[in-house]
Formats: structure tokens, sequence, C-alpha cells
């Protein structure tokens, strides 16, 4: 049983408590608040309060407005407008914002401007954040479908804020000065229809620049658009004539550098041509056409009877083979300082008398190109880098090609590469 002054005091509850309840029964509606996706924005109203994927704020500029035509803060507020952009905070929550901005008139000069909003660039419908979130998912190997759906923009939007965000930081990446130290090496886009040529930057092990086609016009011409071509140290690159007269004419300066790996297959190419001419049978035989090809400290015991079995029957390849070890083992050594470097000097001279005057045809080819290749194969002693870098960052050129089951616009690939092996931070 309640006494009359009970019911006194409940009844005086329900009417206080009754505004607050009509307040929180309107639909969509908060009172103003600050915002935990921009500083400077406050929300007036949130549409939805258990979705509220859309709010209306009021912009707060953090600093004086000044006049972009004349620099003068004597404005006067001209009117209003709205601007509907998408937002993202640290959290990942997504957000539109119905931005209220104020546009002013300049009292100096007159000129009418809208102010600026921190974040968020002139005619663009999501901020910087934002844009920045769909990067770094495009980056994960996410494609554009889900990253559409997740974000709530459509694949050509997420393909067009891709390509925004990889140009500008090529433009930032190509304004540098050229890499002391490049790598030089082609490789291909299409098999054997179309190629580009790959400029390495060796000293910080990124992929500097991705050239369309291996031609000598097309080539030069992009290289003499590098800056401080002159302050190029050192150039390592296979054994190819064409790219060799490129350098010396981009690169005055430089110091060409064959690379290791590719001399040493060319002495293992025609040692083994050499090998099917002296006998024919070796061709079809694996068994044996594999411990010709390792070194000789790499031989299991079986594989060294097989060699011992077939210098036997041919004495001639157990010759060539013995001197090819020797040649391969002298211009695998690095680190050489000047006095070492002069003693390797002679001992290659010394056999590329013997193959000029007493090696069979097939072997006097090794001769000829080191010959013509001399200063860049006796700099391998002096300098470390070699092209092994370059071949690897193909490697990867390869996966991205595959992901993305082929490329037929050479731009979307250069910018596919370069943010990926550019050593980029998007």
């Amino acid at each position: 049983m309640t006494t009359k002054g009970s019911k006194k005091e409940a009844i005086s509850n329900a009417q206080n408590q009754a505004p607050r309840q009509n307040e929180l029964s309107m639909e969509g509606r908060i009172p103003a608040m600050p915002c935990v996706y921009h500083r400077n924005f406050r929300i007036l109203r949130t549409y939805g309060l258990r979705q509220a994927k859309t709010s209306r704020v009021e912009y707060i500029s953090p600093r004086r407005v000044v006049c972009p035509q004349c620099g003068k803060s004597s404005l006067k507020l001209y009117d209003h407008y709205s601007r509907q952009a998408a937002f993202i905070n640290d959290e990942g929550a997504k957000r539109t914002f119905l931005i209220q901005a104020k546009r002013y008139k300049c009292q100096h000069c007159t000129y009418l401007f809208r102010e600026p909003i921190e974040g968020l660039l002139p005619k663009k419908r999501s901020s910087e954040q934002y844009r920045k979130a769909i990067t770094h998912e495009y980056i994960k190997n996410v494609n554009n479908k889900t990253i559409s759906k997740e974000f709530g923009v459509s694949p050509s939007t997420v393909e067009r804020i891709i390509h925004e965000r990889f140009e500008l930081k090529i433009k930032e990446s190509l304004n540098y000065p050229a890499p002391l130290m490049i790598g030089i090496d082609e490789h291909t886009i299409h098999k054997g229809r179309k190629f580009a040529t790959t400029i390495a930057d060796l000293g910080n092990h990124r992929i500097y620049d991705i050239i369309e086609g291996k031609s000598l016009a097309q080539v030069e011409r992009t290289l003499k658009t590098y800056k401080n071509r002159d302050k190029v140290q050192m150039v390592c690159m296979d054994l190819s004539s064409s790219y060799r007269n490129i350098v010396r004419k981009c690169f005055p300066n430089a110091k060409i550098v064959a690379d290791r790996f590719h001399v040493i297959r060319m002495i293992q190419h025609h040692f083994m041509e050499f090998c099917k001419q002296a006998q024919q049978t070796i061709r079809w035989k694996r068994l044996i056409i594999h411990p010709l090809r390792k070194r000789t400290c790499n031989l299991t015991s079986r594989e060294k009877q097989t060699l011992h079995q077939l210098f036997e029957l041919n004495p001639a390849i157990g010759i060539s083979h013995h001197f090819k070890e020797q040649l391969c083992d002298l211009l695998r050594i690095k680190t050489q300082n000047v006095k070492q470097c002069k003693r390797n000097i002679r001992k290659l001279r010394e056999m590329m008398l013997m193959l000029t005057h007493q090696a069979p045809p097939e072997m006097k080819k090794i001769g000829l190109t080191i010959r013509k290749w001399y200063a860049p194969i006796i700099r391998m002693w002096r300098y470390l880098q070699n092209n092994g870098i370059t071949e690897g960052f193909h490697r990867k050129m390869k996966l991205i090609q595959r992901r993305a089951y082929g490329f037929r616009n050479f731009q979307n690939y250069r910018l596919r590469v370069l943010v990926e092996c550019g050593g980029f931070n998007l």
C-alpha cells in the first residue's frame, strides 16, 4: 500500500524523465558533439543511431583563414556551402560527412573563395586518410572488387585512387638524383614479344625505373632525363654490347662492371658446346651433363666416378674441364686489393694465351669474349656489387604479372612494379 506522498513523487519523476525519453526517441538525432574522425569537425546530426553511417557536420578551421589571392585576412562571410565526403578514423571505422563550410569574400581584392578543409583536397569526395587506407589494402593484393565493397565505392574509383597516389610517389622518386651504383638488365613482359629494361639502385636495393622496350633510342632517351648522370660511379650489366654503348653515352664517368653470373655462364655455355662436339652422345645423357656443369668441390662420389670414366674415354674433355674450373675459380674471387688484382691479371692473361693458341674452336670463343670485355671483367675483383639484386626483382616482377594475369597497359605494369619494388612508403 502506497501513501499519497509517494504517489506525488512518482508522478513528478515521470514528468522529469518524459522530456529525456522524448529526446532519445527522436530518430537519428544526437546533440552537437566533437568528432572522432577529424578534430576540426563538430557533429550536428547523425542519421540512423544503429548504423550511424552519415553525419551532418560543421567545419571549424584550426587556423586563421587568409585570402589565397592577396594574402590579406580582412575577410567577410559571404555564404555557406555543403560538401559530401567519406572519412575514416584510426580504428578503421568509415563514415560519410555532409560538411557545412563557409565561403568568404575578401574586402581588399573582392575575391570569393571557399575555406580549405584540412585533410580533404579540392574536388575530392574522400579524405586523404581514406584514400591512403584504400592504397594499403591494394598493396596487400586485395582485388578491386573486394575493396570497392568494403569502402563503398566503385571499382573504377579504386583504380583511379591507386593510380593517383602511385603516380605522385613515382614523380617524387624520379625527382631524386640518379643512384651512384646502377644495375641494368632486361626482362620480358610477354615472352618473346614485349620487353622492358630494368634500372636498379644497387646501393639501396630497390628498383629506380622501368623503361618500355630495349631499343637503343628509347633507352638512351629515358636515361638522359635522369638528374646528376655524371655522378654515377658504377654500372653493372651483362655482356651486352648495345647496353655498354648506351652507358658510355649517358653515364660518362661510370665504371662498367660485368656481372659475374653472366661471365661464368658464358664460359659454361662454350664448354658444353665443345663437349657436345667432342662426343655426340653427351647431349642426350643428363647424368653426364649435370656433373660437367657443377663445381668440382660440389661433386658427389658417384658424380666424380662418372666424370672419371668420361675423361678416360675422351681425354680432351677432361683437359678442357680442368681448364674451365681453373678459369671460373679465378673469376669468382672477390674483394681484391691492387696487388692481388695485378697477380690475378697475370694469371688471366696466361689463360687467354692458352685459349688463343691451344684451345679448340669452341673454347677459343671464351678468349675472344674475355678480350672484348677485358676491363669490365677484371673490375669484378674490386667491386662487390653484381646484378643479383636486379635478377631477384625480376622474379618478383614475374609474380606481379602472374597475380594480374598479365598486363596489357605498360604504364599500369610500371606503376605496380615501382610501388612494390621501389621502396615507397605509401
